[in-house]
């Protein structure tokens, strides 16, 4: 059986977060997978994402017979630092990141257990690949900018991926270990920053289209702000590939919450 940790990244969540606790609270039942860590990351929230996260702690850790580890530091820093570091103190067989309110939720592991057995690296859930199921539709704005985001982010990286954005990936230990280390994008643009280096330096990957819903409130996106800072991300990534950056690992501190 192999083990997995999910890790969710939480950024002034409180109004979502209770969502993903209620639906752990359900349990986590997926035959030939056994849950071992839960890792919340909180990215320097200042709202109540923290407080509610402690007073749940020991009850969700009985509920799923898991452990449960709490990331915080002060300052918030982006999803790309959230999950390294995270990823980084993972000891299961595979580590699993989802969004705070599980837009894409966690039922999809069942499309990719046969791929898990057979040791894939990095699994991607797509929710632009051919067979995905929007249960909750985007206006028509957040569909065409979503496509295109797919088309020049493959096109300037020259990697092809449906989704790059999609927050629900699982990584294997030999992923974890090798290639998540050279990541240096601390924002939005580590799901790119990992797809690529997984798919430049030969991971065995596969992308799978998810049931999804699309949930607007709360949201952290800004259209034209993060147009902008994906191009940006974007031209880092290439730079950084043409400058041999991605040769040694990169490494900061973080602070392990126990309390």
């Amino acid at each position: 059986m192999k083990t997995l940790t999910l890790v969710i990244p939480v950024y002034n969540e409180g109004n979502r977060i209770k969502k993903a606790i209620e639906t752990l609270k359900k349990g986590f039942n997926f035959r030939g997978l056994k849950l071992t860590t839960v890792i919340f990351v909180d990215d320097g929230s200042t709202d109540e994402t923290l407080k509610i996260l402690r007073f749940e702690k020991s009850f969700l850790a009985k509920k799923l017979n898991a452990k449960i580890n709490i990331i915080t530091y002060t300052q918030n820093k982006g999803r790309g630092y959230a999950l390294r570091f995270a990823t980084l103190v993972s000891d299961s067989d595979y580590t699993l990141y989802a969004d705070a309110d599980f837009s894409i939720p966690l039922t999809n592991i069942r499309k990719f257990m046969p791929f898990i057995k057979k040791d894939y690296d990095l699994l991607i859930g797509s929710k632009k690949k051919p067979g995905a199921n929007e249960l909750i539709k985007r206006s028509w704005l957040r569909r065409v900018v979503g496509y295109g985001h797919s088309l020049v982010a493959s096109s300037l990286l020259g990697v092809f991926a449906w989704d790059f954005q999609g927050g629900f990936k699982i990584f294997s230990r030999k992923l974890i270990e090798e290639a998540i280390p050279l990541a240096r994008i601390d924002r939005w643009g580590f799901d790119m920053e990992i797809i690529f280096l997984a798919k430049k330096l030969g991971y065995k990957t596969i992308e799978l289209p998810v049931a999804w819903g699309h949930i607007e409130n709360g949201s952290k996106v800004k259209l034209a702000r993060d147009i902008f800072r994906s191009l940006k991300d974007i031209f880092q990534i290439k730079l950084n590939w043409l400058r041999s950056n991605y040769n040694s690992s990169f490494a900061e501190e973080l602070v392990l919450d126990n309390a």
